[in-house]
């Protein structure tokens, strides 16, 4: 069994750094802090991947969220131009129907004045036609 991490780096917190028993093989003595040491490595590492599985799960989501809002305004912008096309054409053809109704009054106008002076003038020229055939 190793002894604990802690045990081990106890060792070396003299001034000088030298570990207390310096006669001893350093090789043996720091295998079992490497290997500790590689574990935490190891174990830092799997946090760190599964950190950046968790982000790209995170973006992924984060950009279906952000597809769906710009769909719903698209969706939104997509209504309010059918609306306002929509409002477009009905004031377009109530412009139409009002410049048709004053087409229509201006021509009757137009018409009456017509009559009123052709009958004038008819008797004018029934007049001119009698003076002449006298």
């Amino acid at each position: 069994m190793r002894a604990p991490l802690g045990d081990l780096l106890d060792r070396f917190r003299r001034t000088a750094g030298v570990p207390a028993a310096a006669a001893d093989d350093l090789r043996s003595e720091l295998a079992p802090v490497f290997a500790a040491l590689e574990e935490i490595d190891a174990a830092a590492a799997a946090v760190g991947a599964r950190a950046a599985a968790r982000a790209r799960e995170r973006l992924a989501q984060a950009h279906e969220q952000a597809s769906s809002v710009e769909a719903g305004w698209h969706a939104r912008a997509d209504r309010a131009r059918a609306r306002a096309g929509a409002e477009r054409r009905r004031l377009a053809e109530e412009e139409a129907r009002a410049i048709i109704a004053a087409a229509e009054q201006e021509a009757a106008r137009v018409e009456a004045r017509g009559r009123e002076r052709i009958g004038r003038l008819a008797g004018e020229v029934a007049a001119c036609v009698r003076e002449w055939s006298l």
